[in-house]
């Protein structure tokens, strides 16, 4: 019995390894500086990795861009509405329109949204504006830190990779 519908795609083993070791090491890293449940940082490393360092740069900028985009507007809108449902209605319409009329904005805009809906259901649990501005920076501290750790790895594998190679096969420097 042959399983022809089951056939890893190019990368695959690469996906997992990167994704494996850099979700172990966010956790126990990230716990061991106090955060308690780096889910945040996690999503945001499996969001941002490849194999590729264009693709893998692509991701990461987008990643920031529209973290710190629906930070700044959730934030805006903690502050004049509070933790409310309406704030967050309003952040999510801001998000979308501040996604729509920029240029160059990253094609994978609805991100900025997502954040807005993150960062304002972690302020929904606050004690006042303070700790749901702390949550909300919280959150964003770990989407920079997992993005980056995708990225970090993806440097680390393509340098591992150009070491595994022959030395006849490297291609001439520059």
């Amino acid at each position: 019995m042959e399983f022809n519908f089951i056939n890893p795609r190019k990368n695959a083993l690469v996906y997992l390894v990167k994704i494996l070791s850099g979700c172990l090491v966010l956790w126990y890293g990230l716990r061991a500086a106090g955060i308690e449940e780096p889910y945040w940082a996690m999503i945001s490393l499996i969001v941002v990795t490849e194999p590729d360092m264009t693709v893998a740069k692509a991701n990461f900028r987008a990643r920031l861009i529209n973290t710190l985009s629906g930070c700044v507007v959730s934030c805006i809108a903690l502050v004049i509405f509070g933790p409310t449902f309406l704030a967050m209605l309003v952040a999510l319409t801001a998000a979308v329109v501040v996604a729509m009329l920029l240029q160059n904005y990253p094609s994978n805009w609805r991100l900025g949204p997502a954040t807005v809906v993150i960062l304002l259901s972690a302020a929904f649990s606050g004690n006042g504006l303070n700790q749901e501005l702390h949550l909300a920076f919280m959150r964003v501290g770990e989407v920079i830190v997992g993005s980056a750790m995708a990225l970090l790895q993806t440097v680390l594998y393509i340098w591992l990779f150009k070491r595994r190679q022959p030395h006849e096969q490297r291609p001439p420097a520059p």
